[in-house]
């Protein structure tokens, strides 16, 4: 999904170091979700230096529509005039699906 807005602030209100954003575009709001290929250490480092400079600007962003209680977008790309931002989603859904393929193929033979 690609959308066109302004970044109007951070997914959790009044938390300094967050990595999530809201996005506002013609027809509403939505959060976007952040994923360093660096885990959680990474969402912390670009919540704390990044994002401030991203807040308040016009953005194209690319991502993967979800739904829930409330509708969200799991970021792949982000950009503006100056910056760049990818997130690893996918990186880490893979990562997790081999370990957990792993783990059960060891548990399989062990057992």
């Amino acid at each position: 999904m690609k959308l066109q807005g302004e970044l109007i602030g951070r997914g959790d209100a009044g938390y300094k170091f967050g990595s999530d954003l809201k996005l506002q575009d013609r027809s509403g709001m939505i959060y976007t979700r952040y994923a360093s290929r660096f885990g959680p250490i990474g969402n912390f480092l670009f919540g704390s230096s990044k994002v401030q400079n991203l807040i308040g600007s016009q953005v194209n962003v690319v991502g993967w529509f979800r739904r829930g209680i409330a509708p969200w977008l799991d970021l792949i790309h982000l950009e503006n005039n100056n910056t760049t931002v990818n997130s690893y989603h996918r990186f880490w859904s893979l990562t997790v699906a081999v370990g957990a393929i792993i783990l059960g193929f060891g548990l399989f033979f062990v057992l």
